[in-house]
């Protein structure tokens, strides 16, 4: 009987990212920063439910796929990691797909805008 064994590397790249799946995203729902993993948890006007995220500096690559960072999302002056959208379908209820704060690309975000 053959046993087939993947390779160690392959066996880690496989745990860190099913690690990586799983808990909070950029744009979950949150109450508290606890419920976003080593993200913040926004609670503002334009983060209807509250949206976990992640500091950021504009023009850089600190954003996790499928977000983008937006001038002031955490806060006036913070920017922040926010999820990106291409159509209304992505976002979660309470939330527009729109062009915000001169980003690149359209986010999820409350209706009222940043």
């Amino acid at each position: 009987m053959k046993v087939n064994r993947l390779p160690l590397r392959a066996w880690l790249l496989g745990l860190a990212l099913g690690a990586t799946a799983c808990g909070p995203t950029i744009g979950d729902a949150c109450t508290d920063s606890k419920e976003c993993g080593a993200g913040v948890c926004v609670m503002k006007d334009y983060t209807p439910g509250g949206a976990c995220s992640l500091p950021c500096v504009i023009g850089g690559a600190e954003c996790p796929a499928g977000t983008i960072c937006v001038r002031d999302a955490i806060a006036r002056g913070q920017p922040g990691c926010m999820k990106s959208c291409k159509s209304q379908s992505y976002c979660r209820d309470g939330y527009v797909c729109k062009i915000e704060k001169d980003s690149e690309t359209p986010i999820c975000v409350g209706p009222a805008g940043i």
